[in-house]
């Protein structure tokens, strides 16, 4: 693909999407890569491709622009094929709710509001394996990214207008930073119910997590076909590393997974002589939980603000962001605490101020028009 490569390379910016298949397999298997430039769009088939590492590097260079619709597994694939993240990211979904548009959106709703443009959703169901490719298959893959930089020129002039531009793009980089740590670091905390577990308990559950993915990426496989969730808060539950007992669990009892008892029991005992004294998230939730009335009420304080400055709430936090900017205020000794999200940068001034004054009642949401769309308003507390 010297010609793609070389267009692609001579582009400051270009738009990605990806067609991918993940329902029954350990990681999303990869069956389309577009990209566009201002004047082309090109199709990838990795299917017929041998090796696309090229334009895996062209994507993350420093100098280039790449532009993406809510691009978590394009960032992933290209992540896992250059262990980089991509420098210049533009999403245009984050774009659209940072200038108070519905958050989130759908392509095709971006196109229609922005570009005034109609996309078709026919192919939104395809298998993408399937060879060879119909053409309506490669018309649906192509729309994806051909009005990715036109997008891209339209919001960034708003954006630039509003003098949002560096919020965005500041925004941008931690999410992708997020997203990228989630990669490297263990999963096992996330399974519900863990959290009503002793230590000993969540030392099997890791080690469970830790094997189901182990032998999820061998067989290569979703890991909840391996193990599902609620087998492996079960097996903690009972803490037994006893084959027989573990035989009994129901759920356990077909053939393909009666084979793997052995092992279960062998890896139970190793999860109860390592159990888990400090659980990852003890170190968000030191300190004193908000009442519930009072985060509620504040919640409605920043929706109100992010409403009154044209921004999308879900873009600003949500209300557990909310419950632990109050716990951080309610504690007397707030700076053992990591600095809650809504009084960092762009956020503290946005909301985490003002929200301070509805706060320490220096000011109060009122009713001002119940007819009106916005009937809030936010008004001073005289003093006494």
């Amino acid at each position: 693909m010297p010609g793609v490569e070389a267009t692609i390379a001579g582009s400051d910016l270009v738009g990605m999407d990806t067609e991918f298949v993940a329902e029954d397999c350990y990681r999303p298997d990869l069956c389309l890569l577009q990209i566009s430039t201002r004047e082309k769009v090109f199709i990838i088939d990795p299917k017929a491709v041998v090796d696309i590492d090229g334009l895996w590097d062209l994507l993350v260079q420093p100098e280039k622009t790449v532009v993406v619709h809510a691009g978590r597994e394009e960032i992933l694939f290209a992540y896992r094929a250059t262990g980089s993240s991509i420098p210049k990211l533009f999403d245009v979904q984050l774009a659209s709710g940072f200038l108070g548009n519905e958050y989130p959106a759908s392509y095709g709703k971006l196109i229609q509001r922005i570009l005034r443009q109609v996309v078709p959703k026919g192919e939104t169901r395809t298998d993408w394996r399937k060879r060879p490719l119909t053409k309506s298959q490669l018309e649906y893959a192509a729309l994806d990214v051909l009005h990715l930089p036109e997008l891209h020129d339209r919001l960034t002039s708003e954006l630039s207008s509003m003098g949002r531009l560096d919020w965005f793009h500041a925004e941008v980089i931690r999410r992708q930073q997020i997203l990228l740590e989630s990669q490297n670091r263990e999963a096992w905390s996330r399974i519900s119910g863990v959290q009503t577990l002793s230590d000993r308990q969540l030392g099997i559950v890791r080690q469970l997590w830790l094997w189901r993915e182990s032998r999820a990426e061998l067989k290569n496989l979703p890991p909840r076909r391996v193990l599902r969730d609620d087998l492996i808060i079960e097996l903690a539950r009972r803490g037994t590393a006893d084959p027989k007992k573990i035989a009994h669990v129901r759920g356990l009892h077909f053939p393909g997974q009666q084979r793997f008892i052995p092992e279960l029991a062998q890896v139970i005992h190793l999860g109860l002589e390592n159990p888990i004294v400090d659980a990852p998230w003890t170190s968000t939730s030191k300190g004193p939980r908000p009442p519930s009335l009072l985060q509620q009420y504040l919640t409605a304080g920043m929706s109100f603000l992010c409403r009154t400055h044209n921004i999308a709430p879900g873009i600003v936090g949500t209300s557990d962001d909310v419950g632990r900017l109050a716990a951080y205020w309610i504690d007397e000794s707030p700076t053992e605490y990591e600095l809650p999200l809504l009084l960092v940068g762009w956020r503290a001034e946005l909301v985490g101020e003002p929200l301070h004054d509805i706060f320490s009642g220096r000011k109060a949401l009122r009713v001002k028009d119940p007819t009106d769309e916005m009937p809030l308003d936010l008004c001073d507390i005289p003093n006494d």
